[in-house]
């Protein structure tokens, strides 16, 4: 298997937003992919985000790279995100359990009502 990590940078106000079109965008676009393991993002209250994402080769990986550029160019240019510092490799070791559905900051808010 092979993985990428990819650093971004952007302006924070726009995390939830960038969240979701990663979420219900590009990920669907990934799974997609011939090869496609897994994708992970995670972000910073200060506007920073990491995208971790692994392929069972090489190509589908670098693919992938492609596709997160054209991505980034077409659906976050006015959040003024970073050309990311990226780090490719093979993955040295694995671990896993069967993934959950990652609940929406919404529902997050019904859960814990503000009175």
């Amino acid at each position: 298997m092979f993985a990428s990590v990819r650093t971004y940078r952007f302006s924070p106000v726009y995390i939830q937003e960038i969240n979701n079109k990663l979420q219900e965008m590009f990920i669907p676009l990934l799974e997609q992919m011939e090869g496609f393991v897994s994708y992970d993002w995670i972000t910073t209250p200060d506007g920073q985000g990491v995208g971790v994402c692994i392929f069972r080769d090489e190509e589908g990986l670098r693919e992938s790279l492609h596709l997160a550029a054209e991505f980034r160019k077409t659906h976050f240019n006015h959040v003024g995100m970073t050309t990311p510092e990226i780090i490719i490799g093979k993955v040295g070791a694995h671990g896993a359990v069967e993934p959950q559905t990652i609940p929406s900051q919404r529902e997050n808010l019904d859960d814990h009502p503000t009175h």
